[in-house]
């Protein structure tokens, strides 16, 4: 399938093809004909999927011509980058098309040039945080009253960052058959009283088992043995040559001591992301390491959701992450579209479990060891059966119970497997001798039957 199946309109479908996009991906094949349609939609999906263009063509496409000048399409993201980088997305198009405008209104920036932009015209498409949309509602500047979209992008993050009360403000001010649009990665309870309230009739799409296990991405495990985690890190960065290479870490308050030692290790400049960068300063952040001033940079979850990284080769799972869905955002990172990547999870008996749930989820691990800081994969051994004693007779449980209570003596194992061996072959032979006696006094039973009939 292609983008012109779609039967968008013309500037549309040239900067596609001056973007080079040229197929869909999953979501894209399913969510722009409903949104096309002026349906309501709530859609599963993982970062890197194509997501922000499901959404972006079809209100393109839908944009009245005879009233360019008012706020058609209103689009809410949890961050400042989101937001900038859906706003990005736009341009293009809007480049072939420049009667339908766009402004992206976020915090960090000066609201009063806002206002006063927005008393002279206001966009066709609005892009912003939940904060600064209410903050220019309520100064009576952005007329969102007139939209006949609203999409809440990453909607799982936005409510995780407490902006619930001022997406619903906003939802409450709007009118009441607007068509509304939500995408996230994960439905939270939260989420589901959202749903219920604002998409009662809407059209439910759930791609993330598609995007789960993507062919591309490595996952490798490295059993750091319970021994120092920092060991270990030192042996992953020795042995790759990342041309990007995410690490991620659940706590923001170590990012600085993990920075240092990969500065140490590999005597480079390290980035890093995490809620307590100051805006100006994650902005730079975010233009240094589009730049490819970097090649590692240690990230928190939250920080680096929803934000696209170009080029990320490599991804390493400091720990795995509380919410186990968010290991699938950062493998996903890497392997994007024809592209490769390997995902490594340095792993211990703590977190154990969380592998078997992943595993059990659909993602597969290759289990490695560090030699001579090489990573060299271990061929998993099959698991023995377990023996149930449960099932055991009187006999072989008291050998066991035996060989249990006792003092452990070298070679305790091998008596004891002769013990059970030999009561096995005794009650194999008390079996074949009881089965024998039924046959001869069934014999012996139609042998009388005979003499006496």
């Amino acid at each position: 399938m292609s983008f012109s199946n779609f039967g968008f309109k013309k500037f549309i479908n040239d900067t596609l093809v001056q973007i080079d996009f040229f197929n869909p991906t999953k979501i894209q094949e399913k969510i722009i004909p409903l949104i096309k349609k002026h349906q309501n939609v709530v859609a599963l999906s993982h970062t890197g999927t194509g997501k922000t263009h499901a959404f972006l063509l079809p209100i393109l496409n839908n944009i009245k011509d005879k009233e360019k000048q008012q706020t058609q399409a209103l689009i809410l993201a949890p961050t400042r980058e989101l937001a900038k980088q859906i706003f990005d997305n736009i341009k293009p198009f809007i480049k072939n098309k420049p009667e339908i405008k766009a402004s992206l209104f976020i915090g960090g920036e000066d609201i009063n040039k806002q206002i006063a932009h927005l008393e002279k015209t206001q966009p066709t498409i609005a892009v912003g945080t939940p904060t600064r949309i209410k903050e220019l509602y309520e100064a009576n500047s952005l007329k969102v009253t007139t939209s006949d979209f609203i999409v809440i992008d990453e909607c799982d993050m936005i409510f995780e960052l407490g902006f619930f009360e001022e997406v619903d403000f906003i939802i409450s001010k709007v009118k009441k058959d607007i068509k509304i649009s939500l995408f996230s990665a994960t439905i939270s309870e939260q989420l589901q009283i959202f749903v219920k309230k604002y998409l009662k009739n809407s059209h439910f799409v759930d791609v993330t088992n598609n995007d789960k296990t993507t062919k591309n991405i490595k996952h490798i495990l490295i059993d750091t043995k319970n021994k120092e985690i920092e060991l270990f890190l030192s042996s992953v960065v020795k042995s790759i040559n990342p041309f990007l290479c995410l690490v991620f870490i659940n706590q923001k308050d170590e990012v600085e001591k993990y920075v240092k030692l990969i500065r140490l290790i590999t005597n480079e400049h390290v980035g890093e992301l995490h809620g307590d960068l100051q805006p100006r300063t994650r902005m730079n952040m975010l233009k240094k390491i589009k730049n490819n001033e970097f090649k590692y940079v240690v990230v928190t979850d939250v920080a680096a959701r929803g934000v696209d990284i170009v080029g990320v080769s490599h991804v390493i799972s400091i720990d795995l992450p509380i919410d186990l869905s968010y290991y699938v955002h950062r493998s996903g990172r890497t392997g994007r579209g024809k592209m490769t990547g390997e995902s490594y999870v340095l792993y211990n008996v703590q977190n154990q479990s969380k592998i078997e749930s992943l595993q059990k989820s659909g993602i597969t691990f290759m289990m490695t060891k560090i030699a001579n800081d090489a990573l060299i994969e271990v061929k998993q051994k099959k698991s023995k059966k377990i023996n149930n004693y449960e099932n055991l007779d009187d006999d072989s449980k008291k050998v066991i119970a035996k060989y249990s209570n006792q003092k452990v003596k070298p070679g305790y194992k091998k008596k004891r497997k002769i013990e059970l061996e030999d009561i096995k072959k005794k009650k194999r032979r008390e079996h074949i001798k009881k089965s024998i006696d039924k046959i001869k006094k069934e014999k012996y039973r139609k042998r009388r039957e005979e003499i006496f009939d």
